[in-house]
């Protein structure tokens, strides 16, 4: 069965996005068999890997349909797949979880090494089905006192699928745009550190450059768009962190809410 990585934050513009796609095309450079898919409606993903903004075949939204034989595209980052988004996935994701789950759960029969997931920051089945999958929910933080506050659901909601339905699920957060002669930025970053969560805070931090945006036009990762900054060895080390965290047990519910 594959690794699954699910990219999540229920606040909108942390970088989950290029975080996903990094992700994916770090484990497609290793030579896994990886494969990316576009839960967002806003399909940012499949046009960042494919230069597409429609794309034509199977789409994320076939996974509902049964009878439908599972079909990936190629992207531009190398021999990474995608299985692309649709404008039209709210329609599906308003039937029961269940179905949701069975559609999503049809991924697991897949020869993929890696899948990993890029989801909407709205609270949803779009973002929530993926987790049920196991594996590890990778969190991208701006560090600003909002992005705080939206922690705080998504650590609930991580709560509640690890330690409620007993799904193993690890937990990785992210610091993204960090701006580095920041005072209210460190305060920040210093508040999630020494929180009962730290822990699960990567060291490497990702700071705020153009070269990540450059990088996305160009369709490809930063460690191809420029060798020598040394933001590029920091998304690699982050991308590699992320996939060398080892599947993990359920730990009994009453540990779980506590320091974990």
């Amino acid at each position: 069965m594959p690794k699954f990585i699910t990219v999540t934050n229920q606040k909108g513009g942390v970088g989950k996005t290029a975080l996903a796609v990094h992700i994916a095309a770090y484990a497609a450079g290793t030579g896994k068999k990886t494969l990316l898919v576009d839960m967002d409606m806003q399909r940012n993903s499949t046009f960042i890997t494919t230069g597409k903004s429609v794309y034509d075949g199977f789409l994320v939204t076939d996974l509902w349909d049964e009878e439908a034989p599972l079909s990936f595209a190629d992207t531009r980052f190398g021999s990474l797949q995608i299985l692309p988004g649709d404008k039209s996935i709210g329609e599906v994701a308003k039937q029961s979880d269940a179905e949701a789950m069975k559609a999503i759960g049809r991924l697991k029969e897949t020869d993929f090494d890696v899948v990993v997931f890029d989801t909407p920051p709205a609270a949803g089945i779009q973002q929530h089905a993926p987790l049920h999958l196991g594996g590890v929910l990778v969190a991208p933080l701006e560090p600003d006192l909002l992005a705080v506050q939206g922690l705080t659901s998504l650590i609930d909601l991580w709560r509640r699928v690890r330690h409620g339905i007993r799904v193993p699920l690890e937990l990785v957060l992210v610091i993204n745009k960090r701006v580095l002669n920041s005072a209210n930025q460190q305060s920040v970053v210093d508040m999630i550190a020494n929180s009962p969560f730290g822990s699960h805070l990567l060291p490497q931090q990702l700071t705020h450059r153009q070269l990540v945006s450059n990088a996305m036009k160009q369709g490809v990762p930063v460690w191809v768009a420029d060798k020598k900054d040394p933001g590029a060895s920091a998304w690699a080390l982050v991308c590699k962190s992320i996939l060398d965290k080892q599947d993990i047990d359920v730990v009994p519910e009453e540990v779980g809410n506590g320091e974990n």
